[in-house]
């Protein structure tokens, strides 16, 4: 398996990672230092990613949760930090050319696609100011570009 590149403290670090099945849908994510000796495993549980054993720095343990977000969790398209807490951002393609857009598995807003007019449009409900209509306009892209998908035959 290919290493997990972690980016922290302005540098790119790789590490070797093995993933073990543990049954019932869950896996242990097992990183090597690079002395290759020090063994660090993260596991995910009710949705949230914890060190579960070997110590490492708070800023590295959240590089490092960071990276195993974006490669294995599919359903994450953005992660970015408010006020010091990491926000997860899904966009769930629904039928009827509509996304749903959640943070931390709260609903904030739903993009549309207009067939006729070929336009997106938008419905910001997110009060407490978390998403802008900066990254709706980037989720936009990513679903003109196909990185976020659409739902099975309404493209």
């Amino acid at each position: 398996m290919k290493p997990l590149e972690i980016h922290c403290r302005n540098k790119v670090m790789y590490a070797k990672i093995s993933v073990r099945d543990r049954g019932s849908g869950q896996r242990d994510y097992v990183l090597t230092g690079k002395d290759g000796i020090s063994l660090y495993v993260f596991t995910k549980e009710k949705g949230h990613w914890k060190c579960t054993l070997g110590y490492l720095d708070e800023d590295i343990k959240e590089a490092v949760i960071n990276a195993l977000i974006i490669r294995f969790d599919k359903t994450i398209c953005d992660i970015f930090y408010y006020k010091g807490e990491r926000k997860l951002v899904e966009v769930r393609e629904k039928q009827g050319n509509l996304w749903h857009i959640y943070v931390n598995l709260h609903y904030v807003a739903t993009i549309s696609y207009d067939k006729f007019t070929k336009r997106f449009e938008y419905n910001l409900e997110d009060e407490t100011g978390v998403v802008t209509d900066d990254h709706i306009r980037k989720y936009i892209g990513k679903i003109g570009t196909g990185e976020i998908s659409w739902y099975k035959g309404d493209r």
